[in-house]
């Protein structure tokens, strides 16, 4: 995903400006954006992620408002104003959250440090450490596909995850992460 800012309209739409092109609507026919959003929230925000799954349960049989509820809540929660200075999800994948306006905030809101202002899973999957060893062994996304019977598209999106959930930037900084941290022997 490009980078991208949101903001959202006095009536509570959803606005998203990727950079260099026009700003539109956030809504449920932006299937390719709400998939991904999705993606992310879901690898990087689970607890959020479940929490907003609960929430909307009854829109579950409509999938796509289901899926479009959860991603609106999130971006709702988290990137309120529009502020070109620091995108809301940045060329590198990561979320950049502002502190949102919100009558609920303080005691009242059940969603506070849960889907608003979430806590990112910094743990990785048994997979993502298959994934971060290939890569520190030097292993390019399609030998990394073939070795795991997956896709170049599933590697490059696991390798993302891995950056974000180290709060790391580089595959040169993932990899010294993997000698320094994971595998600190080899």
């Amino acid at each position: 995903m490009d980078s991208v800012e949101f903001y959202k309209t006095p009536d509570g739409a959803v606005m998203m400006k990727p950079v260099e092109q026009p700003v539109r609507v956030l809504h449920q026919g932006c299937r390719e954006e709400v998939v991904d959003l999705l993606g992310l929230i879901r690898d990087r925000y689970p607890e959020a992620f479940d929490a907003l799954c609960r929430e909307y349960t009854r829109n579950e049989p409509n999938r796509m408002l289901y899926e479009f509820n959860i991603v609106s809540r999130f971006i709702r929660c988290n990137c309120g104003e529009y502020d070109t200075r620091t995108m809301d999800i940045d060329a590198d994948g990561f979320f950049h959250f502002e502190q949102v306006g919100c009558p609920l905030r303080g005691n009242e809101c059940r969603w506070e440090g849960v889907v608003c202002d979430p806590k990112i899973n910094t743990m990785l999957t048994d997979r993502e450490l298959e994934v971060v060893g290939l890569i520190a062994r030097g292993l390019r996304s399609q030998e990394i596909a073939d070795e795991l019977s997956i896709s170049p598209t599933t590697v490059n999106r696991h390798r993302e995850n891995i950056k974000a959930r180290l709060g790391v930037r580089t595959v040169a900084q993932l990899v010294s992460y993997y000698y320094e941290h994971i595998r600190p022997n080899k």
